[in-house]
């Protein structure tokens, strides 16, 4: 065994530990990140150079994921096969069982899912043990025996006290398993160090030394390669140097190898493998150290190849699994996921009221009743204020959510949020998706908490990198569910400027949460306003209609008498009383009417005063129709002005604006040029802005300063109200495509602008993500505001003209190589340029722009040119489901497999060369890529895969896609097809929680009582109340249990899905049913769960609270080191388990409570009367074990303070 001063780490060493960033680079593709629980191989080792070796055996290495509090630990994360695996290292120049034991503490405390667990590195053989042991060779030990522990005996006699331990019977089923496969094949090691020593160019001292094995004299062997031991393996904190105490030892304990840690694992049980690196004596050097430590690693990679992964039921969040006390690293990755850059845009650029106005909402009736609590159970917190157009509504909502902010501001236990719809905004912002993730942002940005228990709704989204209306109604379900007492006061804002359908639905889902809330009495307020709907109402709620308030009539006037400029004459009384009567409520109309009135007032003409107003119409349509056509002044301006706002893809800067009309209306090369500031002033470019527009556009002030019209009303008025075929009859009937024709003629026009100066076409650009790259794009936009948005949509607005003007002269006459440049200027990431040789059919397959593609490729552009990123313009269409482009490719498709092969495919969409290409398209749910490969490719449907004998119908079944699954099933795929686990398709499905894909799997025939290899059926796996409910109805045994003995019930427990377990309990699962090692579901609950909720339930429904496992263990002996910690310690206690309760090794709750870390269950065990000083069958008491753990000071200090005396135990432990 080594010396301790080849445990201290050396610069060499610190060189191995560099292998893990390298190895990094050397797999970007497998790079990726999961979750606490999809961790199930835990692997310790001792020395950095252990751990390099260990490292260099994955796989794939993992993104990190943050360390869990209270665990010191630096973890390495990859794959291993099917194998998830976390690894760890002991602390620098720390060794010895102790130090063993608090790192493996930590791992498995912060991954509870670790099922296999491996201790792997080097140790000293005893080549006099009767067995041909050599450098090089491995150990594997199936038992562990501490040897320095026990104590002296009067006679002056050491009496050993250490237990032995053995693996787990699980483990060592693959020992003998692979210890099998040896017979009739050689092992696999050799392989694995020629691999590791290929992928590794700078681990060459990890190869075999070729210094001979001198030591001892024995037989030659015919080959070099490693020998397989099996024996016991003596481990202590002392190091053996003397070749007599190890035979001395070896010979009374029959041991064949020794090393330094193993025996701090008995809590950790595990399967110790040791790579023979000396003989345990006074012979040591470091030759052999690095090649006995990969030695190791490669059989411990090889056993992992025979044991099947087990399936977990929630192995597919990306989340940390939730304690009392909420991680933050959870709250942060929810909150990250859920924000997006306009989430606030549009309160911003709603006007502020004007001064003293909408004062008397606070104190109208109707919204005083909203609030008041005593009033809730008869509207359910809902309070809808509807209006006309331009009314006033959102200002009036703006200034609501502001009074309720700042009141409440200070309070904690309210919470005032807000989201105003903003149909000129991008998609998130006229959404109900952005709308959900908006409010639920703000909720849990001051209610952190509200995502305790969540976990289940996670899992239901499969690693999808996206959210879903059900996703998000679940979420803020659950919200409200934690609330408590605590309130939330919420304002939706401009519902009209929603898609209809999109608002049907929210308020039905709002309807409901009123309804569960007023049932719960939870205190969550609403308050709506839109515009009048015909078909949308609510059943319960109040409603305030803006126009029929006399506070409204009131704010009108002051607004008229404030801003009109006409004095206080008999006249200026009679047009102020005139515009009020004439607004019916429309604060908007008011605004434009007084402003042109002004007008006339500052040019003096107060006699045309009245004259004027009798000539504006009523209305807000007719008013606008009157401000665009009183006079024919510059009214080519005023159409494309209309037409870039309406049309542009995105809003227009207001540079933006000014240089995209310049290139349609005067594009004279003493115009397209560079953007002279002292000549063109941003002053100017306003003024521009509301002379072209009228008046009736304007620079909205937010973060980014766009151009927009003044009021939504005017896009209808153009729009729905036909103002366009008023302005405009000879455009009227394709107005749309001949807009977006004139927007691609002032795109093309400003793209051939001289930027040479700037940009050399012919000279290759610096890296995109480089800063100079970064410089050079910043400065030409600057110079050239309009280039950007040019270059990147001159393409997009020919493709939405086509549908009504040809423009295959356009894509013939294109200056593809000028583009390319321009585009390639523009882009962030390399990954995104194109080459010099892109084909333009590839870049219209790629930008999406199906109508441009038709066009191309029915006249004579080449449909399959081969190159770029996805190789050719069908994979491009395929990869990222641009279902119209390929549907134009499609008829172009004859003989596709003579051109585009297997390999294409999985280049284009980097799939793994072990997947075929159907496989990837079930698995990501790409119903596109999966019915292309169906009708063209003719591939085997019913193929299983390499890694798992999986079936594209079970990724189908996994995935969620409804749509890929009936495809699928229409081609004839097998849907009792089981993977090499035994699992179906409809047990993938169950635990997918899609409640639509186990109803179809049902409707055509799947086995509800399909069973894996484990026992476990579909309703074990399924976590989802409907999906429970679902297969019961189907008559699906509810008290199934599976290989280990364990019933659905039993994992709905563990789950932590409270309407699960009811609902068995409902249907009649036994609360008794215990497991073969005794445990039932209240156990599991206790100790793996971590809902009280869950517990509480059991013992409701008559669970027993002192039902001991064969380990002599009750669920309160669980509790105490499980998630739920204090709060189900706590409640076990008051249904009457007892504090000193011992298992069959004596230990009491104290003693595992005081190893597991927890002070506030030790602080409460004390108090409850749990004997401090009572010892288990090795004299151990609770100080003894929380000693054991370097963590647990404060638990030490508290045991003391109780009276708890240090003992012999204490100080040999």
């Amino acid at each position: 065994m080594e010396a301790p001063e080849s445990r201290k780490r050396t610069r060499e060493d610190d060189g191995a530990l560099s292998i893990r960033s390298k190895r990094h680079q050397s797999n970007n593709g497998d790079w990726q990140s999961l979750g606490y629980c999809d961790y199930t191989v835990g692997w310790v080792c001792a020395l950095p150079i252990e751990m390099a070796a260990a490292e260099a055996i994955l796989d794939s290495i993992h993104a990190p994921l943050p360390r869990k509090e209270g665990d010191p630990n630096t973890y390495t994360f990859g794959r291993v096969g099917e194998h998830n695996v976390v690894i760890a290292c002991l602390p620098a120049s720390q060794y010895g069982t102790n130090n063993a034991a608090t790192v493996a503490s930590n791992m498995s405390r912060s991954y509870s899912s670790i099922t296999i667990r491996l201790m792997v590195g080097i140790g000293g053989g005893v080549p006099d043990s009767g067995i041909d042991i050599r450098l090089g060779d491995v150990v594997v030990g199936n038992e562990v025996i501490q040897y320095d522990l026990g104590k002296v005996l009067p006679d002056g006699q050491f009496q050993r006290t250490g237990r032995t331990t053995t693996p787990p019977h699980t483990i060592m089923t693959a020992v003998s398993k692979l210890q099998a496969d040896y017979e009739s094949a050689p092992s696999k090691i050799p392989s694995i160090l020629l691999d590791m020593l290929d992928r590794n160019e700078q681990m060459t001292s990890y190869a075999r030394p070729s210094l001979p094995d001198r030591l001892f004299q024995r037989p030659h062997r015919e080959t070099a390669k490693p020998r397989i031991h099996y024996g016991k393996i003596a481990s202590g904190n002392q190091v053996v140097k003397d070749g007599e105490t190890r035979a001395k030892m070896a010979e009374e304990l029959g041991i064949i190898c020794f090393e330094m840690e193993a025996a701090g694992l008995h809590d950790f049980s595990c399967l110790v493998v040791r790579g023979i690196c000396d003989y345990s004596d006074s012979h040591k050097n470091k030759a052999w150290q690095r090649y006995s430590a990969a030695v190791a690693a490669a059989y411990a990679k090889e056993l992992l190849s025979v044991i099947p992964t087990q399936q977990r039921r929630d192995t597919e969040t990306t989340y940390p699994t939730t304690n009392p006390t909420l991680l933050q690293s959870r709250v942060e990755a929810v909150l990250n996921s859920l924000t997006f850059e306009q989430i606030d845009s549009r309160h911003a650029t709603i006007k502020t009221q004007h001064s003293k106005t909408c004062q008397w909402l606070l104190g109208h009736s109707k919204y005083v009743e909203w609030l008041e609590p005593i009033h809730f159970a008869s509207h359910h917190g809902f309070l809808w204020i509807n209006g006309k157009p331009g009314a006033g509504k959102s200002t009036l909502m703006k200034f609501s959510y502001t009074y309720a902010k700042n009141k409440w501001k200070a309070t904690a236990d309210a919470n005032v949020i807000s989201f105003f719809f903003n149909a000129r905004g991008v998609q998130l912002e006229k959404s109900t998706e952005g709308m959900y993730r908006s409010l639920l942002f703000q909720v849990i940005q001051k209610f952190p908490d509200v995502l305790h228990d969540s976990d289940h709704i996670f899992q239901a989204r499969h690693n999808q990198a996206t959210w879903d209306i059900e996703t998000l109604q679940a979420l803020f379900t659950h919200a409200a569910t934690k609330l408590g007492q605590r309130q939330i006061i919420c304002f939706i804002d401009a519902l009209d400027e929603c898609d209809i359908s999109e608002v049907e639905n929210m308020v039905e889902y709002f309807e409901n949460l009123g309804d569960q809330a007023a049932e719960s009495q939870t205190k969550m307020y609403i308050c709506f306003s839109s515009r009048h709907y015909p078909h949308i109402d609510i059943r319960n709620g109040l409603k305030l209609t803006l126009e029929d308030q006399p506070g409204h009539g009131e704010d009108l006037e002051k607004y008229v008498r404030s801003k009109l400029r006409a004095g206080n004459s008999k006249a200026s009384q009679e047009v102020s009383a005139e515009i009020l009567e004439r607004a019916s409520g429309v604060f908007l109309w008011v605004v434009l009417v007084v402003d042109i009135l002004n007008r006339e007032f500052r040019d003096g003409r107060i006699f045309a005063v009245k004259q004027r107003l009798k000539e504006l119409p009523d209305g807000l349509s007719n008013l606008f129709k009157d401000i665009l056509c009183r006079d024919n002044h510059n009214m080519d301006d005023l159409l494309l002005c209309i037409q870039w706002i309406l049309y542009a893809a995105r809003p227009l800067t207001c540079e933006e604006y000014y240089f995209a009309l310049v290139s349609g209306l005067d594009p004279s090369p003493e115009n397209l040029v560079r953007y002279d500031r002292e000549s063109t002033t941003p002053a100017a470019m306003e003024l521009y802005l509301l002379s072209s527009s009228k008046g009736l556009a304007e620079l909205v002030k937010s973060k980014a300063r766009t151009v927009q019209f003044i009021h939504e009303s005017v896009r209808d008025f153009l729009i729905k109200d036909n103002g366009i075929r008023q302005l405009w009859p000879n455009h009227a009937a394709s107005f749309k495509s001949y807009s977006h024709d004139r927007l691609k003629q002032c795109c093309d026009t400003y793209c051939n602008i001289d930027i040479s100066e700037r940009v050399p076409q012919g000279e290759p650009l610096p890296n995109a993500s480089s800063e100079q790259a970064k410089e050079l794009r910043t400065r030409v936009s600057k110079e050239f505001p309009f280039l950007d948005y040019a270059t990147r949509h001159v393409l997009h607005h020919a493709n939405a003209a086509e549908d009504d003007i040809s423009q295959l002269t356009f894509l013939k006459n294109f200056a593809l190589k000028r583009w390319l440049h321009l585009y390639n200027l523009f882009q962030r990431y390399e990954v995104q340029r194109y080459t010099a040789k892109a084909s333009l059919v590839y870049i219209l397959a790629e930008h999406n722009l199906p109508s441009l593609v038709r066009s191309a490729v029915n006249n004579g552009f080449d449909a399959h040119p081969k190159g770029e990123r996805y190789g050719y313009p069908l994979l491009a269409a395929l990869r990222n489901g641009h279902e119209e482009v390929y549907k134009a490719l499609q008829p172009h498709c004859n003989a596709l497999d003579k051109i585009i092969d297997q390999n294409d495919y999985h280049k284009g969409f980097s799939i793994p060369k072990i997947t075929t290409v159907l496989h990837y398209a079930a698995e990501h749910g790409n119903l596109l890529l999966l019915t292309h490969l169906l009708g063209f490719m003719t591939p085997a449907s019913d193929a299983p895969d390499e890694r798992r004998g999986r079936t594209p119908l079970s990724y189908a079944a996994s995935s969620g896609s409804e749509a890929c699954l009936r495809a699928l099933l229409s081609c004839g795929s097998h849907i009792e097809a089981a993977d090499k686990d035994g699992r179906t398709p409809l047990l993938y499905a169950a635990n997918g929680k899609n409640e639509a894909i186990v109803r179809l799997l049902l409707d055509r025939g799947a086995q509800t009582e399909a069973a894996d290899k484990d026992g476990r059926t579909p309703l074990s796996y399924a976590g989802n109340e409907a999906i429970v409910r679902l297969l019961l109805d189907w008559g699906t045994q509810i008290k199934a249990a599976d290989k280990d003995g364990r019933t659905p019930l039993s994992y709905a427990a563990e789950s932590g899905d409270k309407d699960v377990v009811r609902l068995l309990l409902d249907r009649g699962a036994q609360t008794e049913a215990a497991d073969k090692d005794g445990r039932t579901p209240l156990l599991y609950a206790a100790w793996l769960g971590e809902s009280e909720a869950i517990v509480r339930l059991l013992l409701n429904w008559g669970a027993q609270v002192e039902t001991a496992d064969k380990y002599g263990r009750t669920p309160l002996s669980y509790a105490v080191e499980g998630k739920g910690s204090e709060a189900i310690v706590r409640l076990l206690l008051n249904r009457g388990a007892q504090t000193e309760a011992a298992d069959k090794d004596g230990r009491t709750l104290l003693s595992y409570a005081a190893e597991s870390g927890d002070k506030d269950v030790v602080r409460l065990l004390l108090d409850r009367g749990a004997q401090i000083e009572a010892a288990d069958k090795d004299g151990r008491t609770p100080l003894s074990y929380a000693a054991s753990v370097k963590r647990n000071e404060a638990i030490v200090q508290l045991l003391q303070s109780r009276g708890a005396k240090s003992s012999s135990s204490m100080i040999s432990s």
